[in-house]
């Protein structure tokens, strides 16, 4: 991906994150730096005001988001 990247309300763009752990159990957020017309902020990405979570899944159950009907499910295989 080439920096500045830019997009508008006619070209948006959709990021797909993808966290991973082999040890911990961690919570995280992400913060999107923006700059539209000479203004610039910051976004945090969290869940619902709450920190993601990702955790170390050797020997437990695995799920992933399915962002077509956005909710979690059973990561088959």
């Amino acid at each position: 991906m080439r920096l500045p990247y830019r997009v508008s309300a006619k070209d948006p763009e959709v990021l797909l994150v993808t966290a991973r752990t082999g040890t911990c159990d961690c919570r995280w957020y992400l913060e999107l730096d923006w700059s539209s017309q000479g203004r610039t902020g910051t976004v945090r990405i969290d869940d619902h005001g709450r920190p993601f979570r990702t955790t170390a899944v050797e020997g437990l159950p695995h799920y992933e988001y399915d962002t077509s009907v956005r909710r979690w499910r059973p990561r088959a295989g």
